[in-house]
């Protein structure tokens, strides 16, 4: 499997670009607009067909879209099956099965940070976005549930073995990489006692953003185009 994790110094978010090299065949996950110039380069300089883009999330239904990638390439736009209605691509739901020749990523439903939010889990590799952030979550947005949140996590990330590698949508501190069992030791956000403890906190946090989702898609690299 070719694997590169691409990350935006402006909004501090990762894309993901994986590849099974001996069928020339590639999936990005949660690219940025501004990337697709480098994107379909890295495409070219492994003579790599792209077949899918996949969403973890979408915050603005605008916004979803695959840039010049679709369009350049023919590729897929795939996403969770509750993302929002007017979203053109096609929809999966949890068990789906996403294939990139012996590439296999298996949908997880995980509502909660956005409507429609699902994780990628390929292999040992877990392509969660925003759903699970390494140590902690600073930023809560507006549209985000904290109950499904929790559920989300504790219910269908937390219980994945140790060993699964945790890639998330956005950096921590620099930190670009993490593991199932260090997140169920040391994650602050989801070692709080209960859903309603998690709850209480998302929702103290919310008080204390009041601008916070026109800046939680500019650090999404979504805000500005």
């Amino acid at each position: 499997m070719y694997f590169r994790q691409i990350h935006d110094s402006a909004s501090n978010a990762l894309t993901y670009l994986l590849a099974d090299e001996e069928a020339g065949v590639a999936v990005v996950v949660d690219p940025l607009r501004s990337q697709a110039t480098l994107i379909l380069a890295m495409l070219a300089e492994r003579n790599l067909r792209l077949v899918h883009v996949l969403r973890t999330h979408v915050h603005q239904p605008a916004r979803a879209e695959c840039g010049e990638l679709c369009p350049s390439t023919g590729a897929t736009l795939i996403l969770g099956a509750d993302s929002p209605a007017e979203i053109e691509g096609t929809r999966v739901e949890e068990g789906s099965e996403i294939r990139c020749g012996a590439l296999v990523f298996r949908v997880i439903d995980t509502p909660g940070h956005a409507p429609g939010s699902v994780c990628y889990l390929c292999g040992d590799r877990l392509l969660c976005g925003d759903t699970l952030l390494i140590e902690n979550r600073d930023n809560v947005t507006a549209d985000e549930d904290p109950g499904c949140l929790f559920d989300s996590v504790k219910h269908k990330l937390l219980i994945l073995p140790d060993e699964t590698l945790v890639f998330p949508g956005h950096d921590t501190r620099g930190r670009t990489i993490s593991s199932i069992g260090e997140e169920r030791r040391r994650n602050i956000a989801f070692t709080q006692p209960s859903r309603e403890a998690f709850v209480a906190e998302t929702r103290r946090k919310r008080r204390r953003q009041p601008h916070m989702q026109e800046s939680a898609l500019i650090s999404h690299g979504l805000g500005k185009w």
